[in-house]
């Protein structure tokens, strides 16, 4: 309930007329809300079960079995000395119930057993009864130089566990990237319909200043139009701009799991992270995090396991043995009292002499589809840190890029505003003052995407190490 009211109040704050918002609250949002991180929450829970499936299916098991009733009434043929067929009326029952506690062998495949069971048998013609039971007996099955499934299956499963816990992570680092790309979608959009809407205002300014001076005679109706011209261009833009936020917005809301319909006014994140990116520790956390180096280990186990399953194929020897005590009586008592002891073994095989190259054949073909999958490994291994050490190095790069955006948005700033009053006053041309406010709007712009793909580089490592740093 308090998570409830507290979720609540984070949409609330969050999403209230006039509240700005950073990059950081939506990806919060987007984490607590959206769908791909509960889809990706599911799939780990399903993980965890089949994790817990694995460890009870070396645990013991306790069964019962039977046969209650077995009821047979009908007619059965007897041959006779002479060879003849004399049919006789029978009506019988023959009934088992039994109990069996098993208990798999993971370090060899079989299982070993604990059992009991007793048999009835009626026959209701010569109103007889007898019994016959194993008050206990003790039993191994186990198959020789066969495939053992528990053997591959404890060093797969936890490899498959770990994956899908750090899938989880790696699937939300995921989301923080794309909520950065659609952030930065509204942020630019937004910007556009800023410098629009400045430009139509200085515009509207300006015309209306030049439209004076006609009157008095100190300009002509040229510069005018021209002004109107901006004018209704900028309005266009403005729109634009305002249809662009309104469609990036309903993606960004989309990712982060709200159906919230208030415009609000993104905050640019300005504030740098203080980065301390050693290619060498961000590779080593990059194996410890992401799930890619885990998904190379697996693949290779699981290429393992199918060799063996190829090398044991067509090879059963199965061996049974069991030793207990037997005994019958007419009444139940008596077969626990004084029974002798009963003995089983047997030994099953099919081995296979000549297969015409088969197995040795499917055999060579499981080892190179394994060699494969240890050369894919390498590649995409090596792919990783490409990626990686290249992201690195493009960091601070990019982060001195936007000191220099930054600067040059301010300076253009300042000299469209100079220029703007030296046109207002007649000392410069419409023309260079066209010139100065493109130079101004096309810093802003430049500006803007600087800080885009710092922020993209971020997480986008991010998702490449599966390890936060900022």
């Amino acid at each position: 309930m308090q998570y409830r009211i507290l979720c609540i109040s984070i949409s609330f704050l969050i999403f209230c007329p006039g509240y700005s918002q950073t990059l950081p609250e939506y990806i919060k949002l987007g984490i607590l809300n959206s769908y791909s991180v509960q889809l990706a929450n599911s799939r780990l829970k399903i993980a965890n079960a089949n994790y817990t499936v694995f460890r009870t299916s070396t645990r013991p098991t306790l069964s019962v079995n039977g046969n209650v009733p077995v009821y047979n009434k009908d007619n059965y043929a007897i041959t006779q000395p002479d060879g003849t067929i004399k049919f006789l009326r029978r009506s019988q029952n023959y009934s088992n119930a039994g109990f069996s506690f098993s208990q798999p062998i993971p370090f060899t495949g079989g299982t070993i057993s604990l059992n009991t069971d007793l048999y009835r048998f009626d026959d209701f013609v010569a109103k007889t009864k007898q019994y016959n039971g194993t008050p206990a007996f003790i039993q191994l099955q186990q198959p020789l130089f066969g495939f053992n499934r528990y053997k591959w299956d404890k060093q797969i499963e936890p490899v498959k566990l770990l994956e899908a816990k750090l899938t989880f992570e790696y699937e939300k680092n995921q989301l923080a990237n794309e909520i950065c790309k659609a952030f930065f979608n509204v942020l630019e959009a937004q910007v556009n319909k800023q410098l629009a809407q400045s430009n139509l205002n200085n515009c509207i300014t300006n015309l209306t200043i030049e439209k004076r001076k006609i009157q008095l005679g100190t300009s002509t109706e040229d510069k005018a139009l021209q002004l109107e011209i901006q004018e209704l261009n900028n309005r266009r833009e403005a729109e634009a701009a305002e249809i662009s936020i309104q469609s990036a917005l309903i993606q960004l809301r989309f990712l982060i799991g709200s159906t919230d319909t208030v415009t609000t006014e993104l905050l640019l994140p300005e504030k740098m992270p203080v980065l301390y990116l050693g290619i060498t520790t961000m590779l080593i956390e990059a194996e410890k995090n992401l799930p890619a180096y885990l998904n190379f280990q697996r693949r290779l186990l699981e290429s393992k396991n199918n060799t063996s399953l190829v090398k044991a194929q067509n090879n059963q020897v199965n061996l049974v043995a069991s030793y207990g005590l037997t005994n019958s009586a007419s009444t139940i008592p008596y077969i626990y009292q004084n029974p002798n002891d009963q003995q089983r073994f047997s030994l099953g095989f099919s081995v296979p002499l000549f297969t015409w190259g088969k197995r040795k054949n499917n055999i060579a073909v499981a080892k190179l589809q394994e060699e494969q999958i240890e050369l894919e490994n390498k590649a995409a291994k090596a792919k990783l840190v490409t990626e990686i050490s290249t992201l690195i190095k493009e960091l601070p790069v990019l982060q001195k890029n936007i000191y220099s955006a930054w600067r040059i948005d301010t300076l253009t700033q300042k000299r469209f505003a100079i220029s703007n009053r030296l046109y207002q006053s007649g000392k410069t041309s419409l023309l260079e003052l066209q010139a100065a406010q493109n130079e101004k709007d096309n810093a802003r712009r430049s500006y803007i995407h600087s800080l885009r793909r710092f922020w993209e580089t971020c997480y986008l490592l991010n998702i490449k190490t599966n390890f936060s740093f900022f």
